[in-house]
């Protein structure tokens, strides 16, 4: 939003909101959906490629190991379970499988993303 405001010649002191700054610059998109959107396409190339290349083999396999106390810190994976959850894509086995046909998997992609909120309440 940095860049953006500086295109548009603004700060945060002129306190314009941030979609009002995207809808001036024609920009339907936020940038965390752009991320998401190719953080998935990579995703559908890694699974794609062949199952002897470095980047697919890192993908599938896994490590041995404890990890560290506390709260894991956020994997790759992880978000790519997050990004295929907001387009209605259920596991990652079945991201996995529709990343086989092209097609489909870019369609998937292209959806814009429904993020589901989720409320806590403490008592």
């Amino acid at each position: 939003m940095t860049c953006l405001r500086r295109i548009m010649g603004v700060t945060r002191l002129d306190r314009l909101r941030n979609t009002h700054i995207r809808k001036q610059l024609n920009m339907e998109e936020t940038t965390i959906d752009r991320v998401a959107t190719k953080r998935l396409r990579y995703f559908g190339h890694i699974n794609r490629m062949n199952s002897k290349r470095y980047p697919h083999i890192l993908l599938n396999g896994n490590l041995h190991g404890k990890r560290p106390r506390g709260r894991p810190a956020k994997r790759w994976t992880d978000c790519i379970k997050a990004d295929c959850k907001n387009r209605q894509v259920d596991s990652l086995t079945k991201a996995t499988r529709l990343t086989e046909d092209r097609k489909v998997w870019q369609a998937i992609v292209k959806q814009k993303p429904s993020y589901i909120l989720v409320m806590v309440w403490t008592a």
